[in-house]
């Protein structure tokens, strides 16, 4: 677990955003790392 300023802001434990990849992904990856911690 990272702890940094994006990571205190955003509250979230891995700084992974997962908006990048949308033309590739789906909504189950985006639950998938909410769930994780990540930005999704």
């Amino acid at each position: 677990m990272l702890n940094n300023k994006l990571t205190k802001t955003l509250g979230i434990k891995y700084p992974i955003i997962q908006g990048g990849m949308m033309w590739i992904s789906n909504a189950e990856l985006a639950a998938n790392v909410s769930e994780a911690g990540g930005l999704g």
